[in-house]
């Protein structure tokens, strides 16, 4: 008996320990499931309206664009339409999910084993290596960042489980399909483009839809760190980020050769896409800016095109990169600016220095220097309005005013020489001689008509270019002795909003000749006269090309001219060459002048000019003539139909 009633003492005893166990286990899960209850209600009293996810997020932006309508520049921030995924090639949402989540198609928003996996490779490599946050929980966040609900750099526990329970919420609202389109229509891509289609336009110029799967993988691989790789400013480095997203790829069994792909696509991208991305971001900054003066306050979407040349921009671009990089060190230089524009004043192309990434200062457009002898056509110019004849004879000896005495360049004096003599080897005696004679005034009057403002009337050293000017202004200055008609600068044509609504439209200058075609005439033959056997000559690459040469100290280094075939006056443009340093207490050589690298430049800028030209119009050649045999061959076959 007492066995028996042992043995039931110990199973009540074991039931009452299994009963207490069971209570404080359904006391706990009750209590867990409250406290999830309470937290779930707190933090989603905060969570954004779900019903308007899938519209895009719209921010005033600034599209800059060329007169074909290919885009050059965005400011802003950038969005463009929203694209569904299967609007989109297999291969772009593939590309994102092999290297931000390859278990996207298997999770219910947060990927359990991947985080274990995260954890594990970083604990092994005792730094960050790998991220745990599934594309549901990256969307989560851009979602509660748009809505201000959280900041960028909020790394607190309530914003995780925010995160969390947002995650969660998507995955029950929404397909795959639809996270994903929301993914892609939200995600920022550097350089202010949100969007993979903005993106997709911004760096390759296209629509999403016609995205090669090289370039899918481009834009994959920025999320990680959008600005280090950008593949305008950083290509090398957005090359090899595509490659780490197509081995991913390739692993997954999405492709089956990254190799491959790599070998037919990248070189056509990086070649045609980055090459001359970086080359227009001094004329996008200067078209956003005159877009902001003429419409003020911007506060819709807009686009703004322009005069912007891209073939002249690359021209330009490979002309002052070589001698700045070629020369730059034996002449004592590090900047160099360029512009180029039509015979009505259009912008073209523009360098505004050497490194975009290392300074935005345009010195093309906001540095103010001394133009040396490019100056002279304004004093030649109203010294022939004045009366003076180019076989004038003056004489060249030094000259002396109130203890000034301008000293000429590697010139021997010889008594008298021409008016024309005296531009065409800049000898600054002459000039100084006609200025005195003349006045400051006329000289004053005639810079003015040209676009040359703030002329002293009282400093005779106005005669060697001691009035301040940019490059810009001066190169619109002799622009007018094109056509002999005042040229103001610009380079916007029309401004609109992405609707189509025109908000602007570049109305032709209605203007009068500013200097009469005598004179105008006696210009260009002085401008001449300086290329074909003067100190230009290095710039002489054929009978059209017009100019002058300007060198201050060994501070600045000018050419200044234009190239105006009679018989093609549509082609002829006008364009300004400065070289120099930023800090005056950097000096260039002695012998830095306006006649070696300035003109030099502009003889390799004509040079590819004319070779793009020549080429364009074999390959119109032949288009013309396969258009003819085209031709022929139709009406043979509407004979023998016949």
């Amino acid at each position: 008996m007492r066995k028996r009633t042992s043995a039931n003492r110990k199973v009540r005893k074991k039931r009452s320990f299994l009963r207490i166990f069971f209570r404080y286990c359904v006391y706990l899960i009750f209590c867990g499931l409250i406290s999830a209850i309470v937290v779930f209600l707190y933090f989603s009293s905060g969570l954004p309206d779900l019903k308007n996810l899938q519209t895009a997020v719209r921010n005033p932006a600034v599209t800059i664009q060329t007169y074909d309508g290919k885009i050059i520049g965005s400011y802003g921030d950038l969005y463009e339409d929203m694209v569904k995924v299967p609007e989109l090639p297999k291969y772009v949402p593939v590309a994102f999910v092999a290297i931000e989540d390859k278990r996207f198609f298997y999770h219910f928003g947060v990927d359990f084993i991947g985080l274990v996996r995260a954890i594990y490779q970083n604990y092994v490599a005792h730094k960050v290596v790998q991220g745990g946050s599934t594309i549901t929980q990256q969307l989560a966040k851009n979602i509660l960042i748009a809505e201000g609900l959280v900041s960028y750099r909020d790394r607190s526990i309530s914003r995780k489980i925010r995160e969390l329970l947002l995650a969660f919420w998507l995955e029950y609202r929404f397909s795959k399909s639809d996270i994903m389109m929301m993914y892609l229509n939200r995600a920022y891509f550097g350089a202010g483009t949100y969007g993979i289609d903005a993106a997709s336009r911004k760096y390759f110029n296209k629509p999403a839809k016609e995205l090669t799967i090289f370039e899918a993988a481009i834009l994959a691989g920025l999320l990680k760190a959008p600005t280090k790789f950008n593949p305008s400013s950083h290509p090398n480095y957005a090359h090899e980020r595509a490659m780490v997203v197509l081995n991913a790829m390739e692993e997954q069994n999405y492709i089956k050769s990254a190799l491959e792909i790599e070998k037919k696509q990248a070189q056509l991208i990086f070649h045609e896409n980055t090459n001359s991305r970086q080359n227009c971001l001094y004329f996008c900054d200067y078209a956003y800016e005159q877009a902001r003066k003429i419409l003020g306050e911007i506060e819709d979407d807009i686009v703004v095109v322009t005069t912007f040349d891209e073939q002249k921009q690359i021209a330009a671009e490979e002309s002052v990169n070589f001698y700045v990089k070629t020369e730059g060190k034996n002449y004592g230089f590090s900047q160099a600016s360029f512009i180029c524009m039509d015979r009505n004043g259009a912008i073209q192309a523009m360098v505004g220095g050497n490194g975009y990434s290392t300074t935005q200062f345009n010195r093309a457009t906001q540095a103010n220097r001394l133009p040396g002898s490019a100056f002279k056509i304004f004093i030649y110019g109203a010294a022939l309005e004045y009366g003076y004849q180019l076989d004038d004879m003056i004489s060249d000896e030094p000259i002396t005013i109130a203890g000034w005495q301008p000293r000429n360049y590697k010139w021997r004096t010889r008594g008298k020489i021409s008016i024309l003599d005296g531009f065409k080897y800049s000898v600054n005696s002459i000039s100084v001689r006609l200025a005195q004679s003349i006045g400051l005034k006329r000289v004053a009057e005639f810079a003015r008509k040209c676009g040359i403002y703030d002329v002293s009337r009282h400093d005779m050293s106005v005669a060697l270019g001691t009035t301040p000017v940019t490059l810009k202004d001066l190169t619109a200055a002799y622009t007018s002795f094109m056509d002999g008609k005042p040229i103001w600068a610009y380079c916007v044509t029309e401004i609109r909003t992405k609707s189509g609504k025109v908000l602007y439209q570049k109305e032709r200058e209605k203007t009068s000749s500013i200097i009469d075609d005598e004179i105008l005439a006696l210009c260009r033959k002085l401008l001449r006269a300086v290329i074909s056997d003067g100190s230009g000559r290095a710039a002489n690459v054929n009978q059209s090309i017009h100019g002058k040469t300007g060198t201050n100290g060994d501070s600045d280094a000018w050419f200044m001219g234009f190239y105006d075939p009679r018989d093609v006056p549509e082609a002829g443009i006008a364009f300004g060459v400065w070289i120099g340093n930023d800090f005056s207490k950097k000096r260039m050589t002695s012998n830095s002048t306006g006649g070696r690298i300035p003109a030099r430049i502009i003889k390799m800028f004509i040079e590819k000019i004319l070779r793009n030209a020549n080429e364009s119009s074999v390959l119109d050649g032949k288009t013309q003539k396969s258009t003819k045999i085209r031709g022929k061959i139709k009406c043979l076959g509407s004979l023998l139909n016949d």
